[in-house]
């Protein structure tokens, strides 16, 4: 056996990351964020306190996220993808309902409550949160006509049909009891709200051939 094979039959092999580098610290710098978030509010915290919660160098968050905003649109967008789901079942009916479910139960999270509150004190002021604001809508929306396209697709709906007017629609009645009101909507409700909604739509398309 050769010095060399020696050599790499008793060297320990690394051990790979999972995700790689960049994906733990993409992962700690949200889990710090979200955490911080709960803890102080939005405009309690910055960059650098982020970076030290999550152990890394501000260097770091600020080559990825070069603001508080870019950083804060980031972890909400994540956030949300998992907890908002956008599904393909089949039925618009049941696609809708089940969108409407998932944002019922996300807007009454502690995660909700302060993403309302920063986007309420601060939107206003900062021209940074308002387009965060803004990117996020826009991609939310983006995301969740999906069900519509699909229903159109299916011909449940008119080719016509404007997905974003159909999903705030849908959606408004939820925003207006939970974060309005501070109430809860029974499931009942939000069945009644998915029908009325594509009800409406429907007749729409009737009104219009006549």
């Amino acid at each position: 056996m050769t010095a060399s094979s020696t050599t790499s039959a008793t060297t320990t092999p690394q051990r790979s990351r999972p995700g790689g580098r960049s994906a733990q610290v993409i992962a700690a710098v949200q889990a710090a964020t979200l955490q911080l978030l709960l803890e102080k509010g939005y405009s309690a915290i910055e960059i650098p306190e982020i970076a030290e919660r999550a152990g890394v160098n501000k260097t770091t968050v600020y080559r990825r996220w070069p603001s508080k905003a870019a950083l804060f649109l980031d972890l909400t967008l994540a956030h949300i993808q998992l907890e908002v789901p956008i599904t393909d079942t089949g039925s618009l009916a049941q696609d809708l309902y089940l969108l409407l479910s998932a944002i019922h139960r996300m807007l009454q999270t502690p995660f909700a409550a302060a993403l309302l509150q920063a986007l309420i004190s601060a939107g206003s002021t900062e021209p940074e949160i308002q387009q965060a604001r803004h990117q996020f809508w826009q991609q939310r929306f983006s995301i969740a006509s999906h069900i519509v396209q699909q229903a159109i697709a299916r011909q449940e709906l008119a080719a016509d049909t404007d997905p974003r007017q159909l999903l705030e629609m849908a959606a408004a009645p939820l925003f207006f009891r939970v974060v309005i009101m501070g109430g809860q909507m029974q499931d009942t409700e939000i069945k009644e709200i998915t029908q009325r909604v594509i009800a409406a739509f429907k007749q729409s398309r009737q009104t219009l051939a006549e």
